[in-house]
This record gives C-alpha cells, sequence and structure tokens, in this order.
C-alpha cells in the first residue's frame, strides 16, 4: 500500500503517453521468490555471482540489509515493461539488478561499500540505493558516473578515475585514489534523499536530465 499511489500515477503517464493497457498492467508485477532472494540475501547472492570480488572480499556485504520498505515495493511492483522514464532513468527488474551489480562497471565495484545499482540512464550511468545512508528507514538515491572508478591491472586496485580537482589535489601525481566509503561520499550525487522520495520525483516525471543535472 505504501507505493500505491506512485504506481498508479506511473500507470496513468504510461495511459497518457500511449501503452496499451495490456502493457500497463504487466509493467510493474509481482517478483518471484527466487528473484526477491536476491535484495534479501546480497552476501549470498554475490559472493557467488561477482565478477569484481572474491567471497572474502564481500565480508563487509553482511552488515547491509535492503530496508523491508524497498523490499516490498519489488516484491509487489517488480518492474518489467517499464519505458524509459523521465530525466533518462531506466528502472531494472531483479534479475537485471543482479546482472548489473556482478558485472558491469562502476556497479559491480560499488557494490562492497554498500550502494546497490536499481536503475541506469541512457548514457549508460549508475542509480544506487546507498545502504550506508538512510533517511526515513530508506536508502537514499545517488547517481555514479560509469567511469567513476574502475580496476587497474597493474596495481590490482579498484580506484577513483573522475575525483573533483579540489579531493584529487590531495594526492601525488601517481598515486591510485583508491575506492573507499569516503570518497564515495564526497564524490557522488545525491538525486533522492530517500526511494519513495526517488520513485515519487520520477512519478511526477521531475527529472528532466538526469546525466545532466547531477553528473559533473
Amino acid at each position: 500500500m505504501e507505493f500505491a499511489k506512485i504506481i498508479t500515477k506511473f500507470h496513468r503517464n504510461f495511459m497518457r503517453d500511449g501503452m496499451a493497457q495490456e502493457d500497463v498492467n504487466k509493467a510493474f508485477q509481482q517478483a518471484n521468490t527466487a528473484d526477491l532472494n536476491s535484495l534479501l540475501d546480497l552476501y549470498g547472492t554475490y559472493s557467488e555471482s561477482s565478477s569484481a570480488y572474491t567471497k572474502n572480499e564481500l565480508e563487509d556485504l553482511k552488515k547491509y540489509t535492503v530496508p523491508d520498505s524497498v523490499v516490498a515495493f519489488y516484491s509487489n511492483h517488480e518492474p518489467h515493461l517499464v519505458p524509459t522514464l523521465s530525466g533518462g532513468i531506466r528502472l531494472m527488474n531483479l534479475e537485471s539488478i543482479k546482472v548489473e551489480n556482478s558485472s558491469a562497471a562502476p556497479s559491480m565495484y560499488l557494490l562492497k561499500f554498500g550502494l546497490l545499482t536499481i536503475a541506469t540512464t541512457i548514457g549508460g550511468h549508475a542509480i544506487c540505493l546507498d545502504l550506508d545512508s538512510t533517511n526515513d528507514s530508506q536508502p537514499r538515491v545517488v547517481i555514479a558516473d560509469q567511469a567513476f572508478c574502475s580496476y587497474n591491472d597493474d596495481l590490482q586496485v579498484v580506484e577513483c578515475v573522475l575525483v573533483p580537482g579540489d579531493i584529487a589535489e590531495n594526492y601525488a601525481v601517481d598515486e591510485p585514489i583508491l575506492l573507499s566509503n569516503t570518497l564515495i561520499k564526497q564524490c557522488l550525487s545525491e538525486i533522492a534523499p530517500s526511494f519513495r522520495e526517488f520513485l515519487k520525483n520520477l512519478s511526477n516525471e521531475s527529472y528532466e536530465n538526469i546525466e545532466d543535472d547531477f553528473l559533473p
């Protein structure tokens, strides 16, 4: 019931834009138990599927929990036939979320730090739940440039590539800027203070161009 008004608004938008009623009804669907488990057991899911980290490297993931209200949204309203939304945002279904956070940059690197990508932009940038920072019992939502961080094969570390000048100047020219919680909070822009607010903004078509407005 928490998201009922938001889903209704999405449906009205889809109908206005000419989507067939049959497809509108299928846009958000109940999730199956197996897919939903990927939200309930982050460590169990990604310690088996991550292309970026070993099981030991993902131990910190055990301390992160996807809030009940977020799980309830996907349980009852998992995106399936949802078109690209305002701002150029694409909501992913649970299987796509699992694949994205297992094998796509920057999502697979950010996961270790409690950032779970749940949507992407037209340009392939990641929109993430920040499980390390909550408001009203819900995670805030941030955006990460697809080139924000990458794996340095020579040093065998994940380093930040796109860093504001005032932060980069604290490092030596040849010193890698290692991905960390601190850098994530310094560098990634918040696009909504909570998951609920993010969905509300999307249904109200509040985002004009998410990439231009929130990426450096």
